[in-house]
């Protein structure tokens, strides 16, 4: 199904649209106002950085992926750098207010849209 008609299912009868990984990406990409390629790119800018963390950050709170491997290929990282995106997202949410800003708006993005 197309996420047009998911949005129709979603408002005739309530069934809510499921989260993918394009859905995920689109989000992150249009908060943070960066290109699908830098996120899977060399790119080393803060908020490219910080755009790429968000997108695997995601992946794995979703379900999307069942390994850190695939998540982490979905950037073309490795699973260890997906591992600890991941683990300083965490920590970042926990303990700063803007990052748990940032983490609630896209995750509102995604089933707003």
């Amino acid at each position: 199904m197309t996420d047009l008609e998911y949005f129709i299912l979603e408002r005739l009868e309530g069934i809510p649209i499921p989260v993918t990984k394009k859905r995920i990406l689109d989000a992150v990409c249009s908060h943070f106002q960066v290109s699908e390629e830098a996120i899977k790119g060399k790119n080393r800018r803060k908020n490219t950085v910080l755009a790429r963390h968000f997108y695997m950050f995601f992946l794995k709170e979703k379900k999307i992926f069942k390994t850190l491997r695939e998540t982490g290929e979905q950037t073309n990282r490795d699973h260890a750098t997906a591992l600890y995106a991941i683990d300083k997202l965490n920590h970042w949410i926990e303990n700063y207010q803007d990052i748990k800003e940032i983490y609630n708006n896209i995750n509102q993005k995604l089933y707003n849209n």
